[in-house]
This record gives structure tokens, C-alpha cells and sequence, in this order.
């Protein structure tokens, strides 16, 4: 370009002198015009080739890129090198966070420009801008069940893990019953699948195996509060006793203490794990029951002369189980062990005492049911428990007559009425007494008043039905005929 631009200026110097030798005039003057034409040109000549070179190397110094970030300006920069190579690093560092391969959503773009020095974005700018208009993805492993992605996890490793978490209670379940494990698996259709997913959707391992065996990683509880079990606790919440024990395993739901901490979330888990094991065990054989009769006792009233002993055999059985719930079972031999023996039960034949009442009981107070009749805390809870405020009316049961009325133990404040028939009712932890031992009362008379006095956990009522001296479900009596 250079060598074109100066042929050119001496093609025009070479013409201009041709035309001053044509013309007859004195010689020294057109010697002296041509030096002059000559110094002139060489001037403009140099001057042009300083211009034109400025011109090349400020082409050159201005070159740039405009630098986009999917649809967003990020600055302009000189060498777009120095730019992805800042893009790889920011990569590698939030892979290196989050431990997973990062996938950059947005495409980056150069465009060529020309720019001045003042024009460069500082390379501080160009990294904040590029960490501001970042948006990313991982590549993270779906435990995809019939179909559907469930949770997404870190590694494949991890994913193919939680699945033996799943399985390994169940596993364990049939080490402890010595069974020989025959398979165990899943039910559904499940695959594990690499995916690119939002971080967000990634879950931590525990959580994740909280999801799948549970279906929802809600945490919801109930921290159990003096005088409450299970029952209570239950009704509370509108469950049902069995889904309270579901969503607490491994809990004994006969020992609650105040304070315990009770989940109220019943699993409902997406995965059905499938156990087959051949498994031995004993079965009882039931034993029959032969009467005899005495006039000794009431006609109401029997008691055991021998007891029945059941007798055994040993089993070997194939065994399927869902989520260790047993849903099939093959008898493979049966061997006995032992006969059963019959029960020899006596059965009385005298006329039971009359009655001093109606012969039918009342619930005796207005209150909500704390503790029922049965097994409680490893001991026999031989009433039911009522709650209700201090001082509310307690009402007798039936017509009677007061057997005891004072401070008895662990009952506190204590009425007790004789109704006849082989029939007692008690009334405990009263704070106030309105009767005394020897009266006579009628069904619904108020007799005491609901305390919280000797072995209580707050005020309520205890009431007991007795049948000859032994503890009855109340609810088997009340509004019922007694004898």
C-alpha cells in the first residue's frame, strides 16, 4: 500500500520535470524550479508516509470486542482470551462450591469494533458483570421412579446409595428373625438418570432419603405434655393410633413422657421395597375350654381351676413382604411340637346379691378422656381418666351405698359405692368429699368434686368399675345393664 502511494507521487514529480525541459526557457532557472519540486515533493512525500503510518498503528491499537453474555452487554475488551479463560475460572470455582459439574446457560459472543483506550471496561468490571448476568445449571443424577424424577442428587454413587438405605431396615428386619433372605427389591421402575438441573433442585443425601421414604420431607410434631399418650395425642390431631405408631417407628408407644418428641407426619413412602425370605418360626395351637360347676361362687363368677396351655408347631414358610408388611406366605412343612392342653374353668351356680341400684351406670362427670382402661406405662391402668377442672361435679354412677370416703394413696380424696350385685364404682383424686362412708346415694347425686390430689399428673377424675373385687372396662357398663 506504502510503495503504491510513493510511485505515485514520483510519477507526478517525473511529469512535472518533463514539461519544464519542453519548455525553452534558461536553463539554470528550470534546474533551480526542479530542486525546488523535488525538495517539495520528498516533504510532502515523508509527511504523507507519517500520516499513513499513524493511521495503520491507530487501526491496529483501537482493534477490540464487544463482549455479550447471552443478551447482556458485558463491556469491551481487548483480547477476548483474558475473557474465557475468566468464564473457565468462575466454571471450575462453582463446580468446586457445589461439588457438581456447572453448565453455563448463557452463550458468550464477540463482535469486532475499534475502540479507544478510555473505551476498555476494567477487567474487575468485566468479572462482576459476567458473576451478576450468570444463570447456571448442574449436572446432577434423577432417581426417576415409573417415570417420574423424584429427588436429584450429587453423584450416581450417591443415587445408588440412598437405594440400599432403603432397602437395608427390611434387610435387617430379617437378619433378626434369623430368616434366610431368598431377594429383596424394588417394586417400581426405577432409573437413575444424569440430568441438567436448577442447583436448587439438588437435595443433600439425608433429605433426599427423608422424601423417599416418607413422601414429603414435611417435619411436623408434638411434644408430649403431662398426662397425654398416644391416644390422646392422636385424637387430638384427628389420627388414628396406628398412624401415630406408623409415623413413629421404633418409638414404644406405651412409654410416652412429657417432653418426648411425637412426628404427626404418617409416611406414605414412593418406593415399595420387596422382601422374600424363607422363614421358621412356632405357631400356638389353641386349646379348648372345659366347665365345671360350684355353688361356691356367684352365678356371675367363675375362675380357672387349670389353665390351657396352647399348643406348638414349628413352621417353614416363604415369605413375601411390602415394606415389611406381609402380603403373602407359602407353608412349606409343618412339625409339631406339642398338644395343646384344655382349660378347666369353674363356673358358679348361687343366686347373685340383689341389687342396690338401677343396674345400669352413668358417666359420672362432664370432662375429655386422658388415659383408657388397659395396659399404661408397663402396669394395668385399671379405670379410665376424665380431665376436667378443679371443682367440676363428680356424680355417682348408680344408686348405693358409700363403702369409703376419705384420703386413700395414690387415689387421694377417694369415694367408693357398694351398688350391689358384686358391683363397686370408685371415684379418685377429688379435691372435696360430699359424702360420707354408710350413705345412702341415688344415680346422679353429686357425691365429690374433681381434683388433682394423690398420684396425679393434673386434674382429672378416675374412675373404676368393679366386679367382685376386679378392675372392669368402664365403657363396657356405662348406659348398659351391669347384672
Amino acid at each position: 500500500m506504502i510503495s503504491s502511494y510513493i510511485n505515485k507521487v514520483k510519477d507526478t514529480v517525473e511529469k512535472n520535470i518533463r514539461r519544464l525541459r519542453e519548455v525553452k526557457i534558461n536553463k539554470t532557472k528550470v534546474n533551480a524550479k526542479i530542486s525546488i519540486i523535488l525538495v517539495v515533493a520528498v516533504i510532502f512525500t515523508s509527511f504523507a508516509l507519517i500520516q499513513f503510518k499513524k493511521s495503520v498503528d491507530h487501526e491496529k491499537a483501537t482493534r477490540a470486542f464487544k463482549v455479550t453474555l447471552g443478551n447482556k452487554d458485558i463491556g469491551i475488551v481487548r483480547d477476548k482470551q483474558e475473557v474465557t479463560e475468566l468464564i473457565d475460572s468462575i466454571q471450575k470455582q462453582l463446580s468446586k462450591d457445589y461439588g457438581l459439574d456447572v453448565v453455563i446457560k448463557e452463550k458468550l459472543a464477540f463482535e469486532d469494533i475499534h475502540a479507544e483506550d478510555e473505551e476498555i471496561t476494567n477487567n474487575n468490571v468485566v468479572e462482576k458483570s459476567i458473576k451478576s448476568n450468570l444463570t447456571f445449571n448442574v449436572a446432577a443424577f434423577a432417581l426417576n421412579v415409573d417415570g417420574k424424577d423424584l429427588v436429584y442428587l450429587k453423584t450416581e454413587a450417591e443415587a445408588k446409595q440412598i437405594l440400599d438405605k432403603i432397602k437395608q431396615p427390611y434387610i435387617e428386619a430379617m437378619k433378626a428373625d434369623d430368616s434366610k433372605i431368598d431377594e429383596v427389591k424394588i417394586v417400581e421402575d426405577v432409573k437413575i438418570e444424569k440430568k441438567e438441573v436448577h442447583i436448587s433442585k439438588v437435595e443433600d443425601f439425608e433429605k433426599a432419603l427423608a422424601i423417599l421414604q416418607k413422601g414429603t420431607d414435611e417435619v411436623k410434631t408434638h411434644v408430649v405434655e403431662k398426662g397425654e399418650n398416644y391416644w390422646t395425642i392422636a385424637r387430638k390431631y384427628n389420627l388414628s393410633v396406628e398412624d401415630l405408631q406408623k409415623a413413629n417407628p421404633g418409638k414404644n408407644s406405651e412409654l410416652v413422657h412429657p417432653g418426648d418428641e411425637i412426628s404427626l407426619v404418617v409416611p406414605k413412602p414412593y418406593l415399595t421395597v420387596a422382601t422374600y425370605e424363607e422363614k421358621t418360626y412356632k405357631e400356638k395351637i389353641g386349646f379348648e375350654t372345659e366347665y365345671e360347676y360350684s355353688s361356691s361362687l356367684y352365678e356371675d363368677q367363675q375362675k380357672v381351676k387349670r389353665k390351657g396351655v396352647p399348643g406348638e408347631y414349628e413352621v417353614v414358610a416363604k415369605v413375601e413382604k411390602h415394606n415389611g408388611i406381609e402380603v403373602a406366605k407359602q407353608i412349606i412343612k409343618e412339625t409339631l411340637i406339642s398338644q395343646p392342653v384344655a382349660q378347666v374353668v369353674i363356673k358358679g351356680t348361687k343366686k347373685a346379691p340383689p341389687k342396690k341400684g338401677t343396674g345400669s351406670f352413668i358417666m359420672p362427670t362432664r370432662g375429655t378422656l386422658t388415659s383408657r382402661f388397659g395396659k399404661r406405662w408397663g402396669r394395668m391402668h385399671e379405670g379410665i381418666d376424665l380431665g376436667a377442672r378443679v371443682g367440676t361435679a363428680i356424680k355417682a354412677a348408680d344408686g348405693g351405698t358409700v363403702k369409703f370416703a376419705g384420703y386413700n394413696g395414690n387415689y387421694g380424696y377417694m369415694v367408693e359405692i357398694d351398688h350391689g350385685g358384686g358391683f363397686t364404682t370408685r371415684y379418685a383424686h377429688c379435691s372435696k368429699l360430699y359424702v360420707k362412708k354408710g350413705d345412702k346415694v341415688y344415680k346422679g347425686q353429686t357425691i365429690a368434686a374433681v381434683g388433682n390430689t394423690g398420684r396425679s399428673t393434673g386434674p382429672h377424675l378416675h374412675f373404676e368399675v368393679r366386679k367382685h373385687g376386679v378392675a372392669q372396662n368402664p365403657y363396657s357398663y356405662i348406659g348398659k345393664k351391669y347384672n
